[in-house]
């Protein structure tokens, strides 16, 4: 049985699991076998930028940034305002992204900045909320924990699972479930997508498992067919351009094909989200954002329909 912080489990037992879980990856089943379905992903986007008022309909969901509606200074009333944009729009809220506050709390889920009754306030705050606009998966950010150098690496783990297993509580009483999002800089705990899966294992707990970030994938040269060894710890999916931008700039078509081609594989019907700082792309002054997300959703959409033809 896994332990975690504050359930048994010392530090140093902590760091072996993560050391012998991360770094080679045994003990993992592959259930690729029999998983194939014919349903679809849906395509969703990101409206920490966008307003949502410009997405175009052919979007199935939107995804929210849930630090920044869990802000602690943002009173009830400010969050009431944009919880009524959002339930007016008539699509699902299906997932969010970045759970845990700004400020501190950024690089705060572990390390030298963590705080553990603040990450409490902000965890409860957060999952309410987001509870409100019906979210099924909440993402968690693997930039949030982290060893920063010179701090003690056994100390961040133990503080990372603590940090993930107080948000499994939270998520289990609003029926969630918590997305980790591993991050590919070096001194985040998780920054590949299997040590990723190794670490919510971890936490020994069902409803924490993990989401695919293309940009972190081909940042650390990770194949895309990691997916299909724990098709079931996938909960959600970021992609983007060259750059970071939307997937239509730059020349990404074949990635994106062979990315669409492993979801198919492994059974993904869940979401992919549009997730990326938006650039102009037909030389106008300003940012259409209407513009730009209605033909980014036809060149995704296009991809897809050539990967379930």
């Amino acid at each position: 049985m896994l332990h975690f912080a504050g359930q048994g489990a010392s530090p140093t037992d902590t760091n072996k699991i993560v050391n012998n879980c991360c770094a080679t990856g045994v003990q993992f089943k592959n259930h690729k076998e029999d998983k194939k379905m014919s349903e679809r992903f849906k395509f969703g986007i990101v409206v920490d930028v966008v307003p949502l008022k410009d997405v175009p309909g052919g979007y199935e969901y939107f995804e929210v940034p849930a630090s920044i509606h869990g802000d602690p200074i943002l009173c009830d009333a400010d969050w009431e305002v944009w919880r009524d944009q959002y339930i007016a729009d008539g699509r699902p809220c299906m997932t969010t992204s970045h759970l845990l506050g700004p400020g501190m709390l950024w690089q705060g889920g572990s390390g030298k900045y963590y705080d553990r009754e603040l990450i409490a306030f902000s965890l409860e705050r957060e999952f309410k909320r987001m509870s409100q606009l019906g979210v099924k998966y909440i993402g968690c950010w693997g930039g949030h924990f982290r060893c920063q150098e010179g701090f003690d690496r056994t100390t961040a783990i133990d503080q990372a699972l603590s940090t993930i297993n107080m948000a499994a509580d939270f998520a289990a009483k609003y029926d969630m479930q918590i997305a980790l999002e591993p991050q590919a800089e070096p001194d985040t705990l998780f920054p590949r997508y299997l040590e990723g899966v190794a670490f919510a294992k971890m936490t020994g707990r069902s409803n924490v498992k993990v989401m695919a970030d293309l940009n972190y994938f081909l940042e650390l040269g990770q194949p895309l067919e990691d997916i299909l060894k724990y098709p079931e710890y996938c909960l959600n999916v970021h992609i983007q351009g060259d750059g970071g931008a939307q997937p239509n700039v730059g020349d990404r078509r074949d990635i994106l094909k062979h990315l669409f081609e492993v979801l198919k594989e492994a059974g993904y019907d869940k979401g992919v989200s549009v997730a990326c700082p938006w650039v102009i792309t037909n030389g106008a002054s300003e940012i259409d954002y209407a513009y730009e997300t209605e033909k980014t959703l036809k060149f995704v959409q296009e991809i897809r329909d050539e990967v379930y033809e």
